[in-house]
Order: C-alpha cells, then sequence, then structure tokens
C-alpha cells in the first residue's frame, strides 16, 4: 500500500513538473489545488505534499495567504541556471570520459544518432514537433553524464537541465546548422576522449542557446 502511494505520489509529481517544463501549466499560473485535484486525480493531501516538493526543486513557488503559484521566469534566472549547467554538465562529463568504456560510448553514439536525424528534420521543415526534439536533446545530455559514477552528480544534472529546459521550451529557440555541429563535436571529442576539448563545446553550446534566445521573458 505504502509503495502503491509512492508510485501514485511520484507519477503525479513527474506529470506536473513535465506540465510546467513544456508550459502547459504558464509562469506565475496559480495552482489551485480543487483543479489539480480533478486534472491530476490525486488527493488534495498527496497534492500539498507534491507541490511543497515542487517548490523545494524551484518549479512552484508559495506565499503565504495566497497559495501555490507556478515560477516565473526571467533573463537573470536563465542565465544563472545555464551557468549552473555548465558547472555541473562539465564536471560530469569529466568523470564520465575518465570512466569511458564500450557500453557507454554505444549508448552515446546512440544517443546521438537519433539526436542528429531529428535535427536535420528540423532543419529541413520537415517537421516541427519541438517536444521530440527536446526528448532526444535531453536523452544525449543525459548519456554524456551518466558514466560519471555519482548518483548525486546525476539527479543534480537532471535537475538544473529539467529547469534549463523549461527556458529552452518557453523561450529558447532551435539554431540549426550550429547547434548540429556543436553535437556533432562534442560527440567526436568524447569518443576521443578529450575533456579539454568537449568542455569548451559543451559551453559554447550553452552560451549560445542563451544568446538566440527571444527575449520576451
Amino acid at each position: 500500500m505504502i509503495d502503491s502511494y509512492k508510485t501514485v505520489g511520484e507519477n503525479t509529481y513527474e506529470m506536473i513538473k513535465k506540465d510546467i517544463i513544456f508550459g502547459n501549466l504558464k509562469p506565475l499560473k496559480k495552482l489551485k489545488l480543487n483543479e489539480l485535484k480533478n486534472n491530476y486525480k490525486t488527493s488534495i493531501s498527496t497534492l500539498r505534499e507534491i507541490l511543497s516538493r515542487l517548490s523545494g526543486d524551484g518549479f512552484v513557488v508559495y506565499e503565504e495567504q495566497k497559495g501555490f503559484y507556478v515560477s516565473p521566469v526571467s533573463e537573470s534566472d536563465l542565465k544563472e541556471i545555464a551557468n549552473l549547467r555548465i558547472l555541473i554538465e562539465s564536471h560530469a562529463l569529466k568523470y564520465s570520459l575518465e570512466n569511458s568504456n564500450p557500453d557507454w560510448e554505444g549508448s552515446l553514439l546512440a544517443a546521438h544518432h537519433k539526436l542528429n536525424l531529428y535535427e536535420n528534420k528540423l532543419l529541413k521543415n520537415k517537421t516541427e514537433e519541438r517536444s521530440n526534439w527536446k526528448r532526444y536533446d535531453s536523452e544525449f545530455h543525459q548519456t554524456l553524464v551518466r558514466n560519471c559514477n555519482s548518483n548525486n552528480l546525476i539527479e543534480l544534472h537532471k535537475l538544473i537541465f529539467d529547469k534549463y529546459l523549461r527556458y529552452q521550451l518557453l523561450v529558447l529557440t532551435f539554431r540549426g546548422s550550429g547547434s548540429i555541429e556543436e553535437h556533432k563535436k562534442l560527440l567526436d571529442y568524447c569518443l576521443e576522449r578529450n575533456f579539454k576539448k568537449a568542455q569548451m563545446v559543451l559551453e559554447e553550446h550553452i552560451q549560445n542557446g542563451i544568446i538566440h534566445a527571444n527575449k520576451s521573458f
């Protein structure tokens, strides 16, 4: 029974977080418990726990007497998150490369292959589905750090990446051939186990995303 409760709570947490990341729940939207109860088919007590957890993770804010709201977005917050992502992803990537092995390299090649195919579809205007693009982009970057052999570091990276992903879907744009080339360089340097060049490309890749942001915060 306890495991079942945890599963329901975890699934609902992920659904609400996904709706915040993908913009279905807009920045500063008031999160009314009765409305959420109907939408997510979950009890009020479970929702309070979930919203408190999302508040701790930075996706929701709580104000006394006003309740829960979706966290706001701003240019300064985007830059801070981007810098944190560079710091954490670079650190994890360093250990992934030090632990490099055929299984990880194979997973990295597979993740890049899917991302590359989809980015080229976007480049040729053969699809408008940005959520799939970000799913493959996320998979590639998560694979980059997965070999660091630190669950805490992987979880921290995922939290920061999800916050960055929210901005990607709200205000950042697909940069076309520039993004494709950066992902390819990142793959090649990782396969060569050249951390310095891989880290340089990774930082450039993230910073370029900010430069090309739509400034409609």
